[in-house]
């Protein structure tokens, strides 16, 4: 897990809704909770956030459901990945569009690094030897955060929001364990912090 949520596949962008089926808005995300800690379940989730990715209304739906206090067998650790992976979907009328743009920046400053073409990049590299590519990445990072803080506001996450932006370990941890139990694999122990009574880190 990265300070952002880890996509479990495919694009973090919100597509524009296309016709389908009449679908029950919460269909997928119930869905992905009858599947909690079963061989099933990484589907499940690949599901579910395709389908948040592409349909507004599946969007609005689930970040109710889970932003409620109680959101059925989901544990806090649970919602807060599943919601940080919406956050990063979110949109905001005035500043999403200036975030495309920016991205299309960062992308024309990273076509200066030699290894751009082959993909060869090294971004702590890039960022020490180019700029206005660091420039850029900070802008588009300080808008990104400013949308999704204020989406958990919205939404009353407000402990979520100030982790997010105030507790970077505490924020990885919790995705990290929401991570292993809805998908039941095993705990990630990367350091005496998420293992604070030394039973798993050796």
């Amino acid at each position: 897990m990265t300070r952002r949520a880890s996509r479990p596949g495919g694009s973090r962008t919100r597509r524009p809704s296309q016709p389908r089926a009449k679908l029950e808005p919460l269909q997928h995300i119930r869905a992905l909770l009858a599947a909690r800690a079963s061989e099933s379940a990484t589907g499940a989730l690949d599901r579910w956030v395709d389908a948040i990715a592409e349909f507004p209304e599946e969007f609005n739906a689930s970040v109710r459901y889970l932003a409620q206090h109680e959101a059925d067998g989901f544990t806090t650790d649970e919602r807060w990945l599943l919601l940080s992976i919406a956050m990063e979907m979110a949109e905001d009328p005035m500043l999403s569009d200036a975030c495309e743009e920016l991205e299309l920046r960062i992308d024309a400053e990273a076509r200066a690094w030699p290894g751009y073409d082959t993909g060869d990049l090294n971004y702590e590299q890039m960022r020490a030897e180019l700029p206005a590519y660091a420039a850029v990445s900070d802008a588009w990072s300080a808008l990104r955060t400013y949308i999704e803080v204020h989406f958990l506001h919205e939404l009353g996450m407000h402990d979520m929001a100030r982790s997010f932006v105030d507790s970077t370990s505490q924020w990885e941890r919790r995705l990290r364990d929401g991570e292993a139990t809805l998908l039941g694999v095993p705990r990630i122990v990367l350091s005496a912090d998420d293992d604070p009574f030394g039973i798993l880190l050796t």
